[in-house]
């Protein structure tokens, strides 16, 4: 509790320092998400990831000290979006009732962490990167050191046969108590998967940034980098990452295709090693993880008429349970499974129109930010995410609010929003009743 109390003083100082600056305390929010892996959050305080009661606390002090940006926010981000956000939240909370519930407080922490608070993390990202002059190069930033940071500390971790950071937590949780040695890339994640599905997400972003030179550079280091985790998935969504960045990522086709044929070139190099060897094993032989992701979604499909409309009335850990030999292995399937098939559907339809309103077709620069979150919701459905509380919900709002980052701005938007007019900002709120425009205002 005192490591909250602290936290907490630590979270309104800094955002009362920064009220004029959103956008710094908000990457600080996304490098705490990053950081601290949520498997650990209830070792390091009650309740709520770190990351969130940061926000918590930022919110509070933007609603005090600056209301009326405060109101700016919110209105930007649309009557129909933040109702039918309360609404799937609501739907969620039913299930304090169910037989399987994790009870009124779990579940409410959940709904706030999982639902609410990312989803508003995006709305403050967007109209930051929208109305703050250098506030998208510093999110690029965060999310560029952050990468790098993972991919120094995986490397190591690999070389050394150590976690390094978060080490008897993961040894409690991953490694069966000991400090054992470890057997692949984990970053800060404390799990292979999520090391490739952050650097799958950033992979595109690196299209934002101007010198091609360094683009690629990041590229090759994310890249060299991510068989070290042993994960499939995370593997060839972060090529695919790659490939985006080589068709976005610049005009002088030549140079791109040779810097491609490069970063390529040092992939499979380092497949060739140790790392990519167990990892061509996986391909080949994956110890019957595909049986047990059929299994399991036959047992889904099974029963989908016992938690359509609310949860499973029984015990949701299906393999401790001895119910199947594996998790769902799907993170909405998980979320299905706690709250009900239409929670789960409409929370999914609800991302995608997001991600569909953010995206402009005619606006190259929000390709980036769009194809990030694109492959978060694909890493959401291969493994647990959702129910293993890991980056992906979060990171989806993250790299979605990206969408919104231009390299050139009008003149209008480089003013401080702390000292124009609510009317200097139609382009904020958008003025047109329609929601699909709305949303993407």
């Amino acid at each position: 509790m005192s490591a909250l109390i602290i936290w907490i003083g630590l979270g309104l100082v800094l955002s009362v320092v920064l009220v004029r600056r959103m956008h710094i305390v908000l990457a600080a929010v996304i490098a705490v998400r990053i950081l601290v892996p949520g498997v650990v959050q209830n070792e390091v305080m009650p309740g709520l990831h770190p990351s969130t009661y940061l926000f918590l606390c930022f919110v509070l002090v933007q609603l005090v000290f600056a209301p009326s940006i405060f109101g700016r926010v919110i209105r930007s981000a649309g009557v129909w979006p933040q109702a039918i956000i309360g609404g799937i939240a609501a739907v969620m909370m039913t299930d304090v009732g169910n037989p399987g519930s994790a009870g009124l407080l779990d579940t409410a922490m959940f709904v706030l962490g999982i639902v609410w608070a990312p989803f508003y993390i995006f709305v403050f990202m967007r109209y930051s990167i929208r109305s703050i002059p250098g506030a998208g190069k510093a999110f690029l930033v965060a999310f560029t050191l952050l990468a790098l940071t993972e991919a120094v500390l995986s490397q190591i971790q690999v070389a050394t046969g150590r976690p390094l950071v978060w080490e008897s937590e993961f040894s409690r949780i991953w490694l069966n108590g000991t400090v054992s040695e470890l057997g692949a890339a984990i970053g800060t994640f404390g799990h292979g998967i999520q090391v490739g599905v952050f650097f799958a997400a950033v992979m595109p972003l690196l299209a934002l940034i101007k010198s091609m030179f360094l683009r690629f550079t990041l590229a090759a280091v994310l890249l060299v980098t991510v068989p070290l985790a042993y994960g499939r998935m995370g593997l060839i969504l972060t090529v695919v990452g790659f490939v985006f960045l080589v068709i976005i990522g610049g005009q002088k086709v030549l140079r791109s295709i040779l810097l491609a044929a490069v970063v390529l070139g040092a992939l499979l190099i380092s497949i060739q090693g140790i790392a990519g060897e167990k990892l061509l094993r996986k391909f080949e032989d994956d110890n019957g993880s595909a049986a047990l992701r059929v299994a399991a979604f036959d047992w889904f499909g099974e029963h989908t008429s016992e938690f359509f409309s609310g949860g499973y009335p029984g015990s949701r850990d299906l393999k401790g349970v001895g119910t199947l030999g594996s998790s769902l292995e799907n993170g909405y399937f998980i979320m299905a499974l706690m709250f009900g098939i239409l929670a789960a559907v409409a929370f999914f339809i609800f991302m995608m129109c997001l991600l569909i309103g953010q995206t402009d077709i005619r606006e190259r620069q929000s390709w980036p930010g769009a194809a990030a979150a694109a492959l978060i919701i694909v890493a959401i459905n291969g493994y647990s995410s959702i129910g293993a509380n890991s980056i992906d919900i979060h990171l989806f709002w993250f790299v979605l609010a990206m969408a919104s980052y231009r390299l050139t701005r009008t003149p209008q938007t480089k003013e401080d929003p702390y000292r124009v007019s609510w009317s200097r900002f139609p382009a904020t709120v958008g003025s047109s009743a329609s929601p699909a425009l709305r949303v993407r205002a």
